[in-house]
């Protein structure tokens, strides 16, 4: 029950995470870990939103469903300063793990998600 209040807590305060149509999902979601990278395990996607005005300028999102921790090297992400969304980062975050393991490597572009779990990075302006 904690965990998804967390996460109505990031979708509220991320307006990238509250895009109203279909079409403008569409302009600005890329889906990394596809075609020969494919692994069923590890889902990551990047919305881009350097052209609003409120929010993060990217949301780098990724769902782990394996039972151990996945690293991944998101293409275009390397020398960009993603940090952990603030409501998994908190202390009271529901998911202790994420704040703890989970990794955005600067120089790389390296993501490392922990076993079963999602994790939200932002791009702050």
């Amino acid at each position: 029950r904690a965990a998804f209040h967390d996460w109505l807590r990031i979708r509220a305060s991320t307006p990238l995470l509250r895009l109203r149509t279909g079409e403008e999902v569409r302009r600005r979601l890329t889906l990394h870990a596809t075609g020969t990278a494919l692994d069923a395990r590890l889902f990551v996607g990047m919305l881009d939103g350097h052209d609003l005005e409120d929010g993060p300028a990217r949301v780098l999102h990724a769902i782990n469903t394996d039972t151990r921790a996945q690293v991944f090297r998101v293409p275009g992400a390397a020398g960009q300063a993603f940090v952990l969304h603030p409501v998994l980062a908190a202390r009271d975050a529901a998911d202790a793990r994420v704040r703890a393991q989970a990794r955005f490597d600067r120089a790389s572009g390296r993501i490392t998600v922990p076993a079963r779990s999602a994790v939200v990075w932002v791009l702050p302006r």
